[in-house]
């Protein structure tokens, strides 16, 4: 799980209606918000136009991320007094608050009735200084202040957006710096926190290496936006086990490598069994059981893996035995009883269980692949010689094999 205790300190002892209604938060220089001690001096907001084409900046600092570029002619609305060489503004055009270049800024008078209707949403307004807050918990983004909202989606934790205006219910409007998509929030799911570091706005980088391979989540682990093991980059939380397709490998340095399992969605390598090139094929369909912890079973098509999962292999007392072996039989839902095998049932390895379903047998002696409901162990020993896996992977290989497919067992 992720810890939230970086983020806690930022958060504590804040009240939001405290923030709102008593303190402005004042961004400088990019570091932590922090808050005035005596009424901010009068400044009257004003419009402005670019007169170059300029950047909109997350920061006051020379190296912060560009949130877009302006162009000549952008209306631009001038939200506090210019604290060097920047100026922290609203860009009409792009519904975007962030910080131009003060030079490239000119006075001018508001824009046209039909440039301020771009947008539904209302525009910063009044002495108010737009800061930065950061989600402290998954909320739902809404598209007014009012009780009767309609939901536009989900925020994950720890996303920064930017308050754009003074509240005046306990919910907050707010840019996704990212997207530009401006939402309302709850005023209780988010803290303040100081503007976003410039890799927050990175694209994601390409494949080092493309791929295409079934693979399985071990551990438990969560996926990224990006290969960076970043709380404010994490989406989902997935667990062991959990079927992904490989579709790139990114190498990231010192951050280590990375697959890539989707559109933005990246999972650390050491959280990631792939199938392990066998040292030999057949044609047509057949299995291949890599012994090798954690265990994985993989369907092959000729060389092509089509689906793999994890399993549970035999114990360190009754080992899967390795070789080369054919489907002799298959039972689609039966009783296993260890006496049929010189086990008594009422010794310390015996058992007795009904409802094994999708039974494959590939040695006469019993071991077999099978679902396995009463263990979740998946890749590692436990089993009396079969390759047990869930309910859906069982059913898989169930319909994938038939009596005489291959079943290749080795480490």
């Amino acid at each position: 799980m992720r810890s939230k205790s970086l983020l806690r300190p930022v958060f504590a002892g804040v009240s939001i209606i405290f923030l709102l209604t008593l303190a402005v938060p004042v961004l400088l220089r990019g570091t932590v918000t922090t808050f005035a001690q005596d009424p901010p001096a009068a400044f009257v907001p004003w419009w402005g136009i670019t007169s170059a084409t300029t950047q909109l900046w997350t920061s006051l600092d020379s190296g912060s991320a560009s949130v877009a570029s302006l162009p000549a002619g952008s209306p631009v609305k001038v939200l506090a007094p210019s604290d060097g060489n920047r100026l922290l503004v609203f860009s009409q055009s792009t519904q975007n608050v962030g910080w131009v270049d003060a030079a490239v800024v000119d006075p001018s008078s508001a824009p046209s009735v039909d440039v301020q209707t771009v947008s539904a949403s209302p525009v910063p307004s009044g002495d108010f200084t737009p800061f930065w807050v950061m989600t402290d918990k998954p909320t739902t983004a809404w598209d007014s202040d009012q009780p009767d909202a309609g939901a536009r989606g989900q925020i994950p934790q720890w996303r920064y957006l930017q308050v754009i205006q003074q509240a005046d219910s306990n919910r907050l409007l707010a840019i996704d710096p990212r997207t530009s998509e401006r939402q309302y929030v709850d005023a209780g799911a988010v803290g303040p926190v100081g503007p976003p570091p410039d890799e927050y706005f990175d694209p994601p980088p390409p494949d080092d290496e493309a791929m295409n391979l079934p693979a399985r989540i071990t551990g438990s682990t969560e996926i990224f936006e990006r290969p960076e093991n970043q709380p404010y980059f994490a989406l989902d939380e997935v667990e062991h086990n959990t079927p992904i397709n490989v579709e790139g490998m990114v190498d990231e340095g010192d951050q280590g490598v990375w697959y890539r399992v989707g559109d933005q969605k990246y999972v650390p390598q050491s959280h990631v069994r792939l199938p392990t090139p066998p040292d030999r094929t057949w044609d047509g369909r057949w299995i291949d059981a890599n012994l090798t912890e954690p265990a994985m079973v993989t369907a092959y098509e000729g060389s092509t893996p089509v689906y793999a999962a994890l399993a549970v292999k035999g114990s360190t007392a009754f080992q899967t035995p390795p070789g080369v072996y054919r489907i002799l039989r298959r039972v689609q839902d039966e009783t296993m009883d260890s006496s049929t095998i010189g086990i008594p049932r009422s010794s310390p390895n015996g058992y007795y269980l009904k409802g094994v379903l999708f039974t494959q047998y590939f040695t006469n002696d019993g071991a077999a692949l099978h679902y396995n409901y009463w263990r979740s162990n998946w890749g590692y020993g436990a089993s009396h010689g079969c390759l047990g896996m869930n309910y859906d992977d069982s059913k898989f290989f169930w319909d994938f094999g038939s009596v005489g497919t291959i079943v290749y067992v080795h480490s």
